[in-house]
């Protein structure tokens, strides 16, 4: 069920490979590192300068203000000697002179005086400019949370006159090697699948996907059409029944579903406009349901729960469930902390779909742990921003960089402090990325005691899903975001209920709906698919879909790139967006990976890949799982999930 990797001999990493390998890894560190300082002095130029001379200054004058105390009191102690002798020795003060010498200014010792003043005051001014610049940022960050009030002159600055639309990017992000097709290629799609369906459904069929095309070519698709999209539904609910009553193969449906479900995408979602262009037309705060995770679904079953808010230093309002004991209502104690966080498309919910007795939120529970339940910006439950609304385009304007840079950071920090402990982390999919890209930067170690990544995503060009393959070759993510579509939803409420009614018909197994995108998932009861639609999927930024099919065509892990040299020099320093290096993930920080055989989205090669980067891992921090019949979904709403994967993985943490 688990097992520890097997280690190599310690003289291997003293090979020539290893040690190029590490070479080239401090290398690119250094020039991160470079290019990061070189970004902050380019911003702050007149206060590093001015920092640094005045440091200089002040360094060599302390400096050269020891050495007079010094020269001094070698003067005090000469004479002292020269005194003695004359006394014992009848010695002239000319004659002294003689024996001892000239004395005199070395240059040596000014040329090292003067090098170590300069290296000082560098360093030191240096550091003071490097303070300086986090602290205005940090000062406008809290001008953002309105903790402090700008002064008048400031606010004339930023009038900006109307009719100027601020674009995220200067150039649009689509290629130009792609061309407008994408609805035809929809309609073709369509038009043979089709061919297999009786006419009555085929025509429907072709109407849908010409009608969504239309949309996807002007872009300006709104919710008034909601009437047509329910009789739509309708007319394909019967295209499905006419389907199985002829014995229609399924895989055909689900590519009618996968179509559905991008036509949802682009036909339900909203073109966002920037906020300081559409003030006027926008509410300054959407209202936040009151009914949370805890009523909702933690203490309906008998558990305590608290609701916690936490704030990004970017104003985003994140929510934070806490079950802090189990359902014997046991003594807090020392419970340790466990920070748990989905995956894409999903949200808390992830670690509650399966019954309390299988689902890993309430198993750590009831086995001694303090548990806390992450709900990444944009999803239902973390859809606050203390300026921004969500029908803004500044509002998703983020990738999963953020979400390493904001989220990570501001979750960890309040469950810590919260606490007063040190956590244990369980991230699946998109939850594993964030973590290991924040580990990579020696983020969160302070605060962290040891990892468990479910399905490990970090490098994804071996990804054997379909469907977001495709999606990632065909740019589809970067055509949305020409067209003004800034929130990637997949949830429209004709479609999930189009789908719930599908999945009540008699010989339709609608777990296999997931299997285009997660790979054949072994373990999956029938009833958890209708569980699954009445809370997921969720919305995630369109940048971010952006970010991960950039991933799966270059095959790094590195950070969002504006596909603009220019755009990238503002703001990475460099016209190449850095790199999340994983060999820089501490060897003794206790690991538990597991990944599966049937896995479309965490590949095994590209886990293998992951893997190989850790080989200098302490042999007793690391432990790996493999299982070869699991694929991406089993591992938060697999029925066997308890005994496969959160026993071992409850015991490897009590270890820690």
């Amino acid at each position: 069920m688990q097992r520890l990797r097997q280690r190599g001999s310690r003289m291997a990493s003293l090979s020539a490979a290893n040690l190029k390998r590490k070479a080239l890894n401090s290398w690119a560190a250094v020039n991160d590192t470079f290019f990061l300082t070189k970004d902050a002095f380019e911003r702050h130029r007149v206060v590093f300068t001015v920092g640094t001379s005045i440091a200089s200054v002040a360094t060599a004058w302390i400096g050269y203000s020891l050495r007079h105390f010094h020269d001094e009191k070698v003067e005090q102690r000469l004479e002292s000697i020269e005194k003695a002798m004359k006394n014992k020795h009848n010695l002239e003060h000319s004659e002294i002179k003689d024996i001892v010498g000239p004395g005199g200014l070395s240059v040596p010792t000014c040329a090292a005086t003067a090098a170590t003043t300069l290296i000082i005051g560098y360093g030191l001014g240096w550091r003071g400019g490097s303070w300086y610049a986090t602290k205005k940022f940090r000062k406008e960050q809290m001008k953002l949370l309105g903790q402090i009030k700008p002064r008048r002159w400031e606010l004339l600055g930023k009038i900006k006159p109307r009719g100027l639309k601020f674009q995220f990017l200067k150039r649009p992000l689509i290629r130009s090697k792609v061309p407008d097709t994408s609805a035809n290629t929809s309609e073709t799609i369509v038009k043979n699948a089709s061919s297999k369906l009786p006419d009555a459904a085929a025509k429907t069929s072709e109407t849908t996907v010409k009608n969504a095309s239309s949309t996807h070519t002007t872009g300006t698709a709104h919710y008034q059409n909601v009437k047509e999209e329910i009789n739509v539904c309708i007319w394909k609910i019967n295209v499905l029944e006419n389907s199985m009553a002829n014995k229609i193969s399924f895989p055909i449906v689900i590519i009618i579903l996968v179509i559905l479900f991008w036509g949802s995408a682009i036909a339900g979602g909203r073109r966002l406009y920037p906020l300081r262009t559409q003030s006027s037309d926008i509410t300054a705060l959407p209202s936040f349901s009151t009914e949370g995770i805890c009523s909702s679904l933690v203490k309906t079953q008998g558990y305590a729960c608290e609701e916690h808010l936490v704030t990004t230093v970017d104003g985003y309002v994140l929510s934070v469930p806490r079950i802090p004991v189990g359902r014997s209502r046991g003594p807090r104690g020392n419970r340790p902390p466990v920070l748990l966080q989905h995956g894409l498309f999903m949200d808390g919910i992830t670690w509650l779909l399966l019954p309390p007795s299988q689902s890993l939120a309430f198993l750590l529970a009831d086995n001694g742990f303090d548990v806390w339940i992450a709900n990444t910006r944009g999803t239902k439950y973390s859809r606050q921003h203390i300026s921004l609304p969500t029908n803004s385009s500044d509002y998703w304007n983020w990738s999963w960089d953020e979400l390493v840079a904001y989220d990570l950071p501001a979750t960890f920090q309040y469950v810590h402090d919260q606490t007063g402990q040190k956590l244990h982390y369980i991230g699946h999919s998109q939850g594993t990325l964030i973590a290991l890209a924040a580990l990579s930067k020696d983020q969160l170690l302070n605060m962290l005691r040891s990892a468990a990544l479910l399905s490990p995503i970090a490098y994804v060009s071996q990804m054997t899903s379909p469907l977001a393959k495709n999606a990632a070759d065909n740019f589809f993510a970067e055509y949305l975001y020409k067209l003004g579509i800034f929130e990637f939803s997949l949830r429209g409420d004709a479609v999930i209920q189009f789908l719930k009614d599908m999945c009540k018909k008699p010989g339709i197994d609608c777990t296999n709906l997931l299997t285009t995108f997660t790979g054949p998932n072994c373990c999956l009861s029938p009833s958890i698919v209708n569980i699954f639609l009445d809370h997921e999927p969720q919305s995630t930024a369109t940048k971010n879909m952006i970010h991960l099919s950039q991933m799966i065509r270059q095959g790094t892990i590195a950070m969002f790139d504006y596909m603009n040299i220019d755009e990238n020099t503002r703001h990475y320093g460099r016209p190449t967006p850095p790199v999340y290096d994983m060999t820089r993930i501490p060897n003794s920080l206790p690991l538990y990976l597991s990944y599966g055989g049937a896995d479309a989205l965490s590949d095994v090669k590209d886990v293998q890949r992951l893997l190989e980067t850790l080989d200098d891992h302490d042999g007793d921090k690391l432990v790996v799982q493999y299982r070869n019949d699991y694929a991406h979904a089993d591992y938060v709403m697999g029925e066997n999930a308890k005994r496969d994967i959160y026993e071992p993985l409850i015991s490897f943490f009590k270890l820690q």
